[in-house]
């Protein structure tokens, strides 16, 4: 709970720093990189406890609504049963990114993302060793980005991410977790084509 109300506190400080911003702009053919901290709200048939951990996106515009992006995130936490059992998530996914950016120089754009990944757990529990997992992942969310200037950006964003167990770490169920984010981000111009 103290972790939410911080993701809450620290995107009431932001939102309001977007609101003067001039010049911004998501442009097209751009790279858009940049470290966020992302909170996992697990399924509670998972038995694992809600934690946060940081992560880093990259992605190319190639136009000025259409985006594709690859995303790295990892957080450690321990099941909700005993309180004993490690749990370390690692998540890769790749995504198609809409943004909603219909004027120019436009200061809040939100966006529709959607996309593929694995989700990685690895438990270790005292006595018995560890044992993990990979899973193949849909997700699907949206969010909005604050543009702060041409290059700088904050980003709130949240997904749905559905999986199957894989019967090693987690029962051979359909689970849904929720995912929420906060992080900055730079986007900046492609280098030059050469000329022959």
């Amino acid at each position: 709970m103290r972790i939410r109300r911080h993701l809450l506190l620290t995107a009431l400080f932001v939102l309001p720093l977007a609101a003067g911003t001039a010049q911004a702009e998501n442009r097209a053919q751009t790279w858009e990189f940049g470290p966020y901290l992302v909170f996992t709200d697990f399924d509670s048939l998972t038995e694992i406890e809600d934690a946060t951990g940081p992560g880093f996106r990259f992605g190319y515009n190639f136009t000025q609504l259409h985006e594709i992006e690859v995303l790295f995130d990892t957080l450690n936490s321990e099941d909700t049963v005993s309180g004993q059992i490690d749990v370390h998530q690692g998540e890769v996914q790749t995504n198609y990114v809409f943004n909603f950016n219909f004027q120019r120089r436009q200061v809040v754009i939100p966006y529709f993302t959607t996309g593929f990944g694995f989700l990685r757990l690895e438990v270790d529990a005292p006595g018995t060793g560890s044992n993990d997992e990979v899973d193949p992942e849909f997700n699907f969310g949206g969010g909005v980005r604050f543009f702060m200037g041409r290059v700088f950006n904050v980003r709130l964003d949240f997904r749905f991410i559905f999986f199957e167990g894989g019967n090693e770490v987690l029962q051979g169920l359909d689970f849904q977790n929720n995912q929420f984010s906060i992080g900055v981000g730079w986007v900046v111009p492609a280098p030059p084509k050469r000329k022959p």
